[in-house]
């Protein structure tokens, strides 16, 4: 894997079930680089995408709105649509809320939510419009990380006032649909998740119209639960939901 540059898009080619996976907020497709190899080893098309804006360079963010991130969610699916007849969507954090988003319009077979980052726990992200006119970034806090999770963050240090605005609405723009999702939903949320918070969880459930909804909760890692210790849990909770 030395030579393979993880913020970059990738596809593995197998049946006609195709996943397509999405990365959270200002992050890359290297956070969800093991579940995408892991469902590619049960025989799933895997495709995951780069969002608009992410992964080059910073200001490239900046200059893009939720609507371009939207796009680049729909482009996904209509890429994957050419090879697979079935549809499931994975999304991460702000991946969950367009995976939410997508299966508003379009038809998808089977939906998962990993940690979606549908109600934030920051309190200043919703002012971050206003804020954004005095101060133009802010930043992760510092936190210490083995290896093996560092080196699938590959994601900005540093996060425009703007983009916190533009994924606040977002928010507002999908939780005002989520009565149009029919799909068979999958959620998964850490009970020590610093970054979204489980109100997200209840709404979905109020809000949406599927018929099927599972969820999973995880006891011991944060946010980030595709490359963190109860990873494996993920994979397998996953992969038990899509064969069923």
């Amino acid at each position: 894997m030395e030579n393979i540059d993880l913020k970059k898009e990738y596809f593995f080619s197998g049946s006609s079930k195709g996943c397509l996976l999405i990365h959270g907020f200002s992050s890359t497709p290297a956070e969800l680089r093991e579940l995408g190899e892991s469902l590619s080893k049960e025989g799933y098309t895997v495709l995951s995408i780069l969002l608009s804006g992410h992964g080059t360079l910073v200001e490239n963010m900046e200059k893009s709105n939720y609507g371009d991130w939207i796009k680049s969610a729909e482009e996904g699916y209509e890429r994957l649509k050419k090879t697979c007849s079935k549809i499931y969507v994975i999304g991460h954090s702000m991946g969950g809320l367009l995976a939410l988003n997508l299966a508003e319009n379009y038809k998808v077979d089977k939906l998962v939510a990993l940690a979606p980052a549908l109600v934030s726990k920051s309190k200043a992200a919703k002012y971050a419009g206003i804020i954004k006119h005095f101060v133009k970034y802010t930043k992760w806090p510092p936190e210490q990380r083995p290896e093996e999770e560092t080196k699938y963050l590959l994601g900005y240090a540093k996060i425009p006032l703007r983009s916190v605005e533009q994924l606040s609405k977002l928010q507002k723009v999908t939780i005002k649909d989520l009565k149009k999702i029919v799909s068979p939903l999958l959620i998964i949320q850490s009970i020590k998740d610093t970054a979204v918070h489980a109100d997200g969880i209840k709404l979905i459930e109020k809000e949406v119209s599927s018929k099927e909804i599972q969820k999973f909760y995880l006891d011991n890692c944060g946010h980030n639960i595709t490359i963190e210790c109860e990873k494996g849990i993920v994979v397998k909770e996953v992969i038990a939901f899509l064969c069923k």
